[in-house]
């Protein structure tokens, strides 16, 4: 197991603008969202090589290769058991719902670094070459990644200039960078 050198201060920084209650809400809905991807790869009978913490979640790495059908499993795992455990804990754990619906549904988002962009790339390259796939999936993704600049701008000026999305496009954007090549 390893740790993002990020991690510590965004966890810092967290409580600090947010909250202990809020940052254990986040860090317990990124929990069952990462058990979610860790219970489909002991589904298909994956073994584990490595899991990095990051701010925005864990990067979980397998041994061996396997196939599209089986990479698609298991990166939509993580946002069903987001949005499942958000949707059946609303009434009691409100926060945490919240944030856990919050958290798949913006996984879902097909960029490199989200599990959106894994389930692109593996539903892809069922239908056509590694090359063209690679292209169309970049694409998508940097068009995603425009919106999501865009969006993060117009909040920036709408909320009175809070940076927060603006500063999670930024490292949104690194990450994905990083994945492209």
């Amino acid at each position: 197991m390893r740790l993002s050198v990020f991690l510590p201060l965004t966890l810092y920084l967290w409580v600090i603008f947010a909250g202990y209650e809020t940052a254990l809400s986040s860090l317990f809905a990124v929990a069952v969202h990462e058990a979610g991807h860790i219970l489909a790869g002991l589904i298909m009978k994956r073994k584990i090589s490595a899991v990095t913490l990051s701010p925005l979640g864990a990067d979980i790495k397998y041994a061996g290769v396997v196939s599209y059908e089986t990479e698609l499993f298991s990166a939509l795992a993580g946002p069903v058991f987001s949005l499942i455990s958000g949707f059946l804990l609303y009434g009691a754990f409100y926060e945490f719902a919240v944030i856990s619906v919050i958290y798949g549904a913006v996984n879902l988002i097909p960029v490199p670094c989200f599990d959106g962009g894994r389930a692109l790339r593996c539903t892809v390259y069922r239908w056509t070459g590694v090359l063209k796939a690679d292209m169309i999936c970049d694409t998508v993704s940097v068009v995603f990644l425009i919106i999501m600049y865009l969006f993060s701008v117009f909040l920036l000026f709408y909320t009175s200039f809070n940076a927060s999305l603006l500063f999670v496009c930024a490292y949104v954007f690194a990450e994905s960078y990083v994945k492209m090549k």
